[in-house]
């Protein structure tokens, strides 16, 4: 029996455990978010993707059939054009256009103060 298990952050600093079990000669394959079932499904035995939601984010299970064995993948699907995701963009560009105003204004309060320390030369 294959298992593998992540830990999942979301944005308001809840922990997720995702987790999954995968019967090597069955191909049985349960995944499971904080002790909760989130999907089955049977005799998987190729590559397969799964796509689950945990709170209002798209989580991508990738399940790959290789020479060695199964692998496994979790990841969050962050380009949708969701209002959550519209949001989170948005405040990612307010954010760099601020981080960009503090860098200006820094460089220019400097180039300021040395144009003042030069015109009074020693």
């Amino acid at each position: 029996m294959n298992q593998s298990h992540w830990t999942y952050w979301d944005d308001y600093g809840r922990q997720h455990v995702v987790g999954i079990l995968h019967g090597a000669d069955s191909g049985h394959l349960v995944v499971h978010c904080n002790s909760k079932v989130m999907l089955v499904d049977f005799n998987v035995q190729e590559s397969k993707t799964y796509s689950f939601c945990i709170d209002e984010h798209l989580c991508k299970l990738k399940v790959s059939n290789k020479s060695a064995g199964f692998t496994y993948e979790l990841g969050v699907d962050e380009n949708l054009n969701t209002p959550v995701y519209l949001h989170k963009k948005k405040e990612a560009r307010k954010f760099f256009y601020q981080k960009i105003g503090s860098m200006v204004a820094a460089i220019s309060i400097l180039i300021f103060v040395a144009l003042i320390l030069q015109s009074f030369k020693f």
